[in-house]
Order: C-alpha cells, then sequence, then structure tokens
C-alpha cells in the first residue's frame, strides 16, 4: 500500500509539472495572438511552481508579454500592470541569471535594447513636461538596463545628472556623478556638477576639494574654473575669485556674467575704477542687464555718499574746500541718475531701486520726483 501511495504521488507531481509546462505553452500562444490579458494569467502560473520556476524560458516569456502591454495601444491591455516596462526588465533579468538562458540571449538582448529605449522616452518626456525627479528615474532605469547587458550608457547618466541638478537632489547628483567616475568615465562637468552639489549641501569642504581635483585634471576648462570661483565667492575669499575672473574673463572676453562678477568683486575690494570699467564693458556688450545697470548706479551712489561724508568732515570756516568736495560728490549723484532711472523704466517694480531713486532727488531738490517716488512706495 506504501508502494502504491508513493507512485500515486509521484504520478500527481509529474500531471501538476506538466500542466505547469502546458500553462507556459499556453501563454506563450496567447501572446503570439495578441491576447495579452490569458498570456499574462497563464504567465504568472509557472513563475512559482517549481518545474517552471528555474527555467530561463519561463521568464523570457514573462518578458515579451509584459513588454507587449507596456508597448501596447490598447487601454484593455494597458490596464492590465501598472509598471510592464519593469516587470518585462526583472523578467528577463532573471532569465540571464539562469543557466540555460544561452539560446534565449539573442531575443532577450534585444527587447532589454527596447526597455531601455522606451524608458529614454519616459525621460525625455518627464523633462519636457518639468517632472525632473521622473525624469532622472528614467533615465537611471535606461543605464540600469543597459548595464544588465553589458553596455555602459553615460549619456543616460549624465542625462539623470541634469534632471537631478533641476529637481534639487543634490545627494542623488552626487551619486550618479561617482557612479560616472567609478564607470571611468571623466569630464569637467563631472567635477563641476559635483561641486555644485556639494555647495547645494552645505559641504564646501568636499566642493573645494572635487574642484581642485578636477582642475589639475583640466585645468584650462573654463566651466570648472567657474565653479572653483562661485566657491570662493560663496566663502568670501574675495582675491581668490578675483584672479579666478581675470583668468575666465581671458577665456571668454565677451561673457558678461563674468565681467558683472568681476565689476562686484571689484567692489568688495573698494576698487571703484575697475569695477566701473568691468560694469561699463559688460554693458557694451548687453545693454539691458540690469544688474549691471543698477550696480553702476549705486556705485556712483555709494561714491557721492563717500564725498559727502569728506565734505561733512571740512571744518565750517574752510566753505570753499567743503563747497568743491560738495561739488564732487554731486558730479557722482549726476552719473548715477540716468543708470538708476534707467533700472526703474526696466523694472518699475523694484523698491531698491525707487528707495536709492528717492534720496538721489531729494539730495537734489527734486521734489516732484520725490513725490512720484513716494507715491510708488507706498
Amino acid at each position: 500500500m506504501k508502494r502504491i501511495s508513493i507512485m500515486l504521488a509521484l504520478a500527481l507531481l509529474v500531471t501538476i509539472g506538466f500542466a505547469q509546462k502546458k500553462d507556459r505553452t499556453s501563454a506563450y500562444n496567447y501572446y503570439r495572438n495578441g491576447k495579452y490579458d490569458k498570456a499574462q494569467e497563464y504567465i504568472e502560473k509557472t513563475i512559482t511552481h517549481e518545474s517552471t520556476m528555474n527555467e530561463a524560458k519561463t521568464w523570457a516569456f514573462r518578458g515579451d508579454i509584459y513588454l507587449q502591454i507596456a508597448l501596447t495601444d490598447k487601454p484593455e491591455y494597458k490596464s492590465l500592470s501598472d509598471n510592464p516596462l519593469q516587470i518585462a526588465f526583472d523578467s528577463y533579468k532573471k532569465a540571464l541569471s539562469l543557466p540555460d538562458a544561452k539560446d534565449l540571449m539573442p531575443n532577450i538582448m534585444t527587447n532589454m535594447n527596447v526597455i531601455a529605449e522606451n524608458y529614454y522616452n519616459k525621460g525625455v518626456v518627464s523633462y519636457e513636461s518639468g517632472d525632473y525627479n521622473a525624469s532622472m528615474t528614467s533615465f537611471l532605469k535606461v543605464a540600469d538596463v543597459k548595464s544588465e547587458i553589458g553596455v555602459v550608457d553615460t549619456v543616460a547618466l549624465k542625462n539623470a545628472v541634469a534632471a537631478a541638478d533641476l529637481a534639487k537632489q543634490p545627494a542623488e547628483a552626487l551619486k550618479i556623478n561617482q557612479r560616472l567616475l567609478d564607470l571611468k568615465y571623466s569630464s569637467a562637468s563631472v567635477y563641476s556638477s559635483m561641486a555644485n552639489a556639494y555647495m547645494a549641501t552645505g559641504d564646501t569642504s568636499s566642493a573645494i576639494a572635487i574642484t581642485a581635483k578636477g582642475r589639475e585634471i583640466y585645468p584650462m576648462d573654463l566651466g570648472l574654473l567657474l565653479s572653483e570661483t562661485n566657491i570662493f565667492l560663496f566663502t568670501g575669499k574675495a582675491k581668490e575669485a578675483l584672479n579666478n575672473l581675470n583668468v575666465a574673463l581671458e577665456k571668454d572676453p565677451t561673457n558678461t556674467s563674468i565681467l558683472y562678477a568681476l565689476g562686484t568683486q571689484y567692489n568688495e575690494l573698494n576698487n571703484d575704477a575697475e569695477a566701473e570699467k568691468a560694469y561699463k564693458k559688460a554693458l557694451e556688450i548687453k545693454p539691458d542687464y540690469f544688474d549691471a545697470i543698477y550696480n553702476l548706479g549705486a556705485l556712483y551712489v555709494n561714491q557721492a555718499a563717500g564725498l559727502m561724508a569728506q565734505a561733512n568732515s571740512i571744518p565750517p570756516d574752510k566753505v570753499k574746500e567743503y563747497e568743491a568736495k560738495k561739488a564732487e560728490a554731486f558730479v557722482s549723484l549726476d552719473k548715477a541718475l540716468p543708470y538708476l532711472e534707467r533700472a526703474h523704466q526696466m523694472d518699475p517694480g523694484d523698491r531698491n531701486t525707487m528707495v536709492t531713486l528717492k534720496e538721489i532727488y531729494a539730495r537734489k531738490s527734486m521734489l516732484d520726483k520725490v513725490k512720484e517716488i513716494d507715491a510708488k512706495l507706498r
């Protein structure tokens, strides 16, 4: 009796095993006929049964089915899975891990590239719509899929970095850039991006270190030079920033942002003549550069304030000296006025400009103008 029972049990196992293989065949046939709902129903029965769960064919078929669910335009099939591309990828990945995958490799490789292409398109669409987190995730998926088939996709990783930057995800940007470096991909932009990401996380020490490392490799790269300059500016190293900006200007003499930054640094160092020169040069190239216009006007106002302070320190009995110094101050105010009025025209709502204009109008006894500004400031 015991022997008969054992034989019956073995027969039952064989029957069940045969049934699972039959389900896999049914899944494949439904797949071939475009009936992805039935194909899904039958293939899911096979991935947990001992007779089929460790065969590459099972997982490859499952990948094929879910890839078609991802690609179909038919809503009744689209709704079969929330994340069919990921399931297809995971299925092919499982198939590749099994010893009998050799004959299936060409088909799996082709379809893995299809998955990567679809993730890439998703990344582009998300990027263009402003969903940078989703874009970053999709581009990382591209790199993961390609990596599984032995391809290093640095373009996808660089796109993921760009999306991470726009998504304000500096920690993710650092991870992805480090991944690029680990893959022996090196470019000045990687070091610049890492420096910016470290700065965004408040880690200035690491930002300085990674920039220095990058500049050893790419000493002539402008972007990396400017990244280092920004760190110097942030950390209050005005002289180091100034040296870098002058080098940057030699490389790109028409860059108005560099000229503006030069002007602000010369301001910091109380070198009005060089600051004035830098702002004016920026405005020659870009006449509507609001910040340069405003700063040039403010520079003249500050000069006037300094001259008035000197005038006020002159003893009362030296009237001529006082009047001469006061006249110098008014020359500076006259220089400032057209720049600040132009700034006000460009941005009528900027309160700093209006407050400074009001001060000039008051000093020049232009009372009607004072009233106009007062009305706007209310």
